[in-house]
């Protein structure tokens, strides 16, 4: 009876029973009901009531296990019992015939005790290490596992891509085999084989680059850092690889965290002991005596002091409390021992093994102490807090916004605090949903369906939504895992915001570039024409003039006046072309706009008659004068009217152009719009008309260039120039010019008399053009200089080193040598005479030619010329620097 009350306070239920048919179960120690809910009278007689209890999936292997039994004379099983509520437990049985060989009954004894919480501890330490594996799975390193002898166990998806080999080719490879090319491979394998066998490295410590190779021989650099651990007592090696070639600077951290729990030893894991009324020992098992490092018998008569005097030494803490003195010990386990119902105390060992000690009293006064050996379940909870630490640490560290959601639904599990930035999302307290940020659900389903068929899913890009409501262009990468049961989604989200808005960026200053290209090329096609105009437009302009002043009758001159006029406007159009290439405005004073309509119109009037033109003209009266220049706004002007015309060129029946002027009051601006009623302009093009180039004409009837002109007219003039089209009712073109307040025009130019010089000068004259330098002559002697011509540079430099010239005019652009290489000769051989120096070019668009005259300081005259700005600059040189002889 003793002994039977000392076992109906232990966690293990003790039966008793026979193999013989039907089977008998003859007896159930009484702490049955306390474990496994059921009365011991309940279990006792056939033993088919056991078997009832027993769950339907687990009564084959429970059969299976009374078979070993007979065979080997004792088994061990785990299997699920269930409760008087319904509800199932796991157990695990152990068996063992107590009957010698022979004897009918066979009898055996059973050994019960519930296992719940260790399969529950064991189930919780899959979940992280599978949690932990899509983690290694999902990271953006290579990383690759090897043995002691330094061959391949695993390679993550990662690293089978970046060596373009499957894990199964990989496995039980040498590791420089797999990645590090040729040349070197023999190398870093002595240098591993080395480490492997000191456990120390200067090398494969730390990071190092490598030249790595590929499974179809392509080269590429790599970085890689070897790592040893020991997983058992045995050592293996950990390999990060990162693909230098792409630089992606991703940091992840692998650790295996590998913890087998060890198997028990003993048929009752619990170290049990009774005592008597005086506290003697006077019955345990060998689980206890082995701690104690006696057996069993030895144990008897110690008392509860002997028996934690000797264990203390074993014990680090006790109910977490750190021993110390042991005295103090031996007061605190006395107290607890004295008290009427002890609470069962944890103590952790200094083997670092845990045990739940609990201690009964018993009816006649004695005590039943029992050890429970709980180092696995504290093993797998301190691992389980640790990995989820870990996890949490490196989730919660993570720069990338990583959560995890249920699939079914999309209710998040988990989020880093990155992803809750992104989304815009504080802590909130009701469940959030993953499905409320994507701006298109469909997305979702869509998302989750190619998740459930792959089970992984990288870039794919979305509409999402944060908290706000403002929707951005996202990426996802995920992975689909098992989680208690379910399906959960592992997954990152990037912001794709940044990278739009830099392409957006790249593609505006393509076009902008695409734009200064044909800018470029159209100042250099006007700096070719103005070069190639302006000589011959100089010796119109100059020679016109030089017959006006010279002509003695009066219809000559008057004729001459004619021609003077007409080229002098053929030069100032030139300069309005230079001016534009330059963006620069070229003269300025208030103009009428009523006026320079009117006069656009009487140009184009013979043309337009030509093609059965109606020109109206609508013309707001007393409004206000505009600033410009009046050969560039004539210009624009007389361009739009050339460009309605050819538009109705195309139209048949009455064609119509009107030309209408207003003040908007509002703005203080003037409109001018020249309207006709020709095909219009399609919507698709309106936006680009004033492009550079741009034309929907045939390369013989249009070059792109007029409308570009006007608009970079107008744009200088502070004004804005568009375009106005309805379908069926012709094109408008609409000028806004910002209006001045009124003030007196300045005097037309008027000849003014130039003041005598000090004297008739001797002029050197270099130009490879014949008539511009006969011109240039020809203007010189008119007021009585002494002129001598070079047709080069070379010619000028042989000339000033036999004669001295009191001013010497050269052009800028003459083959063999040009001007800048005539001046520096000049510096060199005659410095005197370079400050006599003035220059002569139609060519002050190009670059080294601004940078030239800039850096020479010399006065320029720009092609065509006129004799009052030839004879001006002479008289301005010479009485600056005087006649050579009289410095």
């Amino acid at each position: 009876m003793l002994l039977d009350f000392a076992m109906s306070q232990s966690p293990a239920v003790l039966y008793l029973g026979t193999l013989e048919e039907p089977g008998l179960v003859h007896f159930v120690s009484s702490n049955a009901q306390q474990v496994i809910g059921h009365p011991a009278a309940r279990l006792l007689g056939c033993v088919s009531v056991w078997r009832d209890l027993v769950h339907p999936e687990d009564r084959a292997a429970c059969a299976a296990a009374t078979q070993r039994l007979v065979a080997e004379g004792q088994s061990v099983q785990e299997y699920r019992l269930r409760r008087p509520d319904g509800r199932y437990v796991w157990v695990r049985d152990q068996l063992r015939l107590t009957s010698l060989p022979g004897d009918p009954a066979r009898e055996y004894v059973g050994c019960l005790i519930d296992v719940s919480r260790e399969k529950d501890a064991q189930a919780e330490l899959r979940r992280v290490n599978a949690l932990r594996r899509a983690i290694i799975e999902t990271s953006m390193v290579a990383v690759v596992t090897m043995d002691a002898d330094g061959l391949v166990i695993d390679v993550n998806p990662v690293a089978q891509q970046m060596f373009g080999c499957s894990g199964e080719e990989a496995e039980g490879t040498n590791l420089c085999d797999l990645i590090v090319a040729e040349p070197e491979r023999e190398h870093y394998r002595q240098v591993f084989a080395r480490y492997r066998a000191r456990g120390v490295s200067s090398v494969l410590d730390e990071r190092m680059e490598i030249s790595a190779a590929r499974r179809d021989g392509g080269r590429f650099p790599a970085e890689i850092v070897i790592k040893r651990v020991c997983v058992d007592d045995a050592p293996m090696y950990v390999a990060e690889i990162r693909d230098l070639s792409e630089r992606m600077a991703a940091e992840a951290t692998q650790r295996r965290l590998m913890q087998m729990l060890r198997d028990a030893v003993d048929s009752m894991p619990a170290g049990f002991a009774l005592s008597d009324p005086q506290g003697r020992v006077v019955l345990c098992n060998r689980a206890l005596s082995e701690e104690c490092g006696c057996p069993p018998e030895d144990l008897v008569g110690w008392s509860h002091e002997d028996l934690m005097r000797r264990l203390q030494s074993q014990i680090r803490r006790l109910d977490g409390h750190t021993v110390e003195a042991p005295e103090a010990f031996q007061a605190q386990v006395t107290g607890w021992l004295l008290s009427s119902n002890p609470a069962p105390v944890e103590a952790e060992l200094n083997s670092g093994e845990w045990r739940l000690i609990a201690v009964s009293p018993t009816s006649d006064g004695g005590r039943v102490t029992i050890r429970h050996d709980i180092t696995k379940l504290k093993r797998a909870e301190l691992a389980l807090r640790d990995g989820e630490a870990l996890i949490r640490q490196v989730l919660e560290a993570c720069p990338a916004p990583v959560s995890m959601t249920h699939a079914a639904d999309g209710l998040i599990i988990y989020e880093s605090p990155a992803a809750q930035a992104l989304f815009e999302r504080g802590q909130v307290g009701g469940p959030v949903y993953a499905t409320d940020f994507f701006v298109d659900r469909r997305d979702r389903d869509r998302y989750v369906a190619r998740l459930r068929q792959t089970g992984s899913v990288d870039g794919f890009e979305v509409e999402l939504k944060r908290s706000s409501g403002e929707p951005f262009r996202a990426a996802i990468s995920a992975r689909m895992i098992e989680w208690h049961g379910t399906q959960a989604i592992v997954s990152a989200v990037y912001d794709l915001t940044e990278r739009h808005s830099v392409e957006a960026e790249m593609a505006r200053q393509r076009e902008a570039l695409h734009q200064s290209e044909k800018l470029a090329a159209l100042g250099e096609l006007l700096a070719s024409v103005a070069h190639e105009l302006n000589n011959p437009l100089s010796v119109v302009v100059g020679q016109a003039l030089l017959l006006q002043e010279t002509a003695r009758d009066g219809a000559i001159a008057d004729r001459a006046a004619r021609i003077g006029n007409a080229a002098d406007r053929c030069a100032r159009i030139i300069r309005t072309f230079l001016a534009m290439a330059r963006q620069q405005p070229a003269e300025r004073r208030p103009l009428d706009v009523n006026a320079l309509a009117t006069s656009a119109v009487e140009m184009t009037a013979y043309s337009l008659q030509a093609s059965n033109i109606d020109v109206k003209l609508s013309l707001a009266p007393g409004l206000p004068q505009v600033e410009g220049d009046s050969d560039q706004l004539k210009q624009v002007v007389t361009n739009l009217i050339l460009n309605a015309q050819k538009a109705l060129e195309e139209t048949d029946g009455w064609r119509r152009i009107k030309i209408t002027t207003r003040l908007r009051e509002k703005s203080r601006e003037i409109v001018l719009k020249v309207k006709d009623n020709g095909p219009g302009i399609p919507e698709g093009i309106r936006s680009r008309i004033f492009e550079p180039f741009f034309t929907t004409r045939q390369v013989a009837y249009g070059t792109g260039i007029g409308l570009a002109f006007c608009h970079r007219i107008i744009t200088t003039h502070g004004g804005t120039i568009e375009a106005e089209s309805s379908r069926g009712e012709g094109a408008t073109m609409v000028v806004r010019l910002p209006a001045v307040r009124a003030r007196p025009l300045p005097a037309t130019d008027v000849a003014e008399p130039l003041a005598a010089s000090t004297g008739p000068a001797r002029i050197l004259v270099a130009d490879d053009d014949v008539a511009v330098a006969e011109l240039l002559a020809d203007i010189l002697r008119e007021d009585g200089h002494g002129v001598v011509i070079a047709r080069s540079g070379s010619d000028a430099l042989e000339r000033v080193s036999t004669a001295d010239f009191d001013l010497i005019l050269s052009d800028l652009r003459m083959p063999d040598l040009d001007g800048p290489a005539m001046f520096a000769a000049l510096v060199q051989r005659r410095p005197e005479l370079a400050e006599r120096v003035a220059f002569v070019t139609g060519d002050t668009l190009s670059p080294r030619i601004r940078e030239f005259l800039a850096a020479a300081g010399r006065p320029c005259i720009e092609k065509p010329l006129t004799p009052r700005e030839v004879r001006a600059t002479v008289r301005r040189l010479i009485d600056l620097v005087g006649p050579i002889g009289k410095e």
